[in-house]
């Protein structure tokens, strides 16, 4: 396909040379603008070629799971945009010479609404990509198709505009005002969960950096997963700091989302104020939060410090004797791998082994785990795009845990935890979500627990 595309390139007219698939605008027979194809890298479109249609991803992939039509599974997404932009560009393009001889039909803007319909109920929760045959890099080759569908006007899908805007007008894809931001704090140490709010990093140096993110921050049914922190890096003696209000989104939403030029902006300011900290380590509970700046932020700029999420560091500092988890924790659990920090960040063995280190604590394996593990589906926009979806590929993965004889099932993400709760309650399963950061406190014979919502309610679902 890349040399069909570059033959033309070099065959085209002088005056056609000069314009640029970003310059091509719709006509009235083509009805809809043509994909920027210069935005796709030459290993990219091979990779379209490179697959070998033998369905392996549909055996996989939990939106095709819930939904059995071939345009939702990675096989029939890569047809489909390999078609589009064939169509579109190319010698045998709708609007060449030979295209129209061989009686192509120009991309209609109903088709290409229908491909970005189905192009975003998807997690990008990276499972194809382990399960392929050739190893396509689906999910960077899924965002970057999204980030030409929004150039043209076509995505992302209505639902989900409003996750991109109020991320862009608050700084958090909530919609919660900025000056909340760092409440939880407030109210813990008002309800003395915490022994005193955290403090803020930019008044008071610290080394270290607790990056609290968006969900943990705002919605109540998940507010542990600050607390907890909090609690085990002051048990720790841990000297750090959060940036409360002046804390915004990583960018994860409008990365996933197709809105790259805001992802960038945001990324860039996020980059120069941590770096103007002085920070060695920043840390976060996140697992998105953690995939985003410490792989695609390093992409666009430089970090003058590490990232690690809290699994990691947690399992340093008892290494290093400074953390001592002594009380019994017996409890049976399974662990489920958020995509973030398994798949795409490569972090399976730190969660497992901080929870080896609690005493008490039987961990059984789900049948799906690590790499193979099941998406919880709340990632990539799939939870505000198709809820209904969602909640089903949730008590899918509610289900193996069951099926293990836990009575617990801990994740490492305050997202996922969101995600599978609402598959514990849609089923009413008699398996209670945990944050791997619950059961350290429980260890560390620190108050732990749930999220309170006795103050301000339940966040808007993201």
């Amino acid at each position: 396909m890349e040399n069909e595309i570059k033959n033309q390139e070099a065959t085209a007219a002088p005056q056609q040379a000069e314009t640029t698939p970003q310059a091509e605008t719709s006509t009235p027979e083509q009805g809809i603008k043509k994909i920027n194809i210069e935005k796709f890298s030459p290993r990219m479109l091979m990779e379209l070629d490179a697959c070998t249609r033998c369905g392996e991803c549909s055996n996989w992939c939990p939106a095709y799971d819930q939904d059995s039509r071939e345009p939702l599974n990675p096989r029939g997404r890569a047809r489909l945009f390999k078609d589009i932009i064939s169509r579109q560009h190319g010698a045998f393009s709708a609007d060449s010479f030979l295209g129209k001889l061989c009686g192509k039909k120009p991309v209609t803007e109903d088709e290409m609404k229908a491909f970005a319909k189905d192009l975003y109920a998807c997690s990008t929760c990276m499972q194809c990509h382990f399960v392929c045959p050739v190893a396509i890099d689906t999910v960077e080759l899924w965002e970057r198709i999204r980030e030409t569908i929004v150039d043209i006007d076509c995505g992302p899908l209505d639902s989900q505009k409003d996750l991109v805007l109020k991320t862009k007008n608050y700084d958090n894809p909530w919609g919660q005002p900025r000056s909340s931001r760092a409440r939880w704090g407030k109210l813990a140490k008002k309800k003395k969960r915490i022994k005193d709010e955290p403090k803020d990093i930019s008044k008071s140096k610290s080394e270290v950096l607790y990056f609290v993110g968006c969900t943990a921050s705002y919605d109540n049914n998940v507010e542990e997963v600050g607390i907890n922190t909090t609690n085990i890096l002051d048990a720790a003696g841990i000297d750090f700091g959060i940036l409360g209000n002046k804390e915004k989104c990583c960018g994860s939403v409008l990365l996933r989302m197709g809105d790259r030029p805001s992802f960038e902006k945001l990324c860039k300011e996020n980059i120069e104020q941590f770096n103007d900290l002085g920070i060695k380590t920043l840390v976060t509970s996140c697992a998105g939060c953690m995939k985003t700046i410490r792989e695609d932020y390093a992409k666009i700029g430089k970090l003058n410090f590490e990232v690690k999420h809290t699994s990691e560091y947690i399992v340093d500092l008892i290494k290093q004797k400074k953390l001592v988890p002594n009380t019994p924790v017996n409890l049976t659990v399974t662990y489920h791998d958020p995509c973030h920090l398994g798949r795409h960040s490569g972090v399976f063995d730190a969660p497992r082994e901080l929870l080896s280190l609690i005493p008490g604590v039987k961990l059984i394996e789900m049948e799906r785990n690590r790499e193979n593990s099941r998406c919880c589906g709340a990632g990539g926009g799939l939870k505000s795009g198709y809820p209904d979806m969602q909640n089903k590929i949730s008590q899918k993965r509610v289900a193996d845990a069951i099926l293990t004889g836990a009575t617990e099932l801990v994740s490492a993400c305050p997202f996922c935890y969101q995600g599978l709760q609402i598959g514990i309650q849609a089923m009413n399963a008699p398996i209670k979500m945990r944050d791997i950061t619950e059961l350290v406190c429980m260890g560390l014979g620190i108050e732990a627990g749930g999220g309170s919502k006795d103050e301000g309610g339940e966040a808007e679902s993201v």
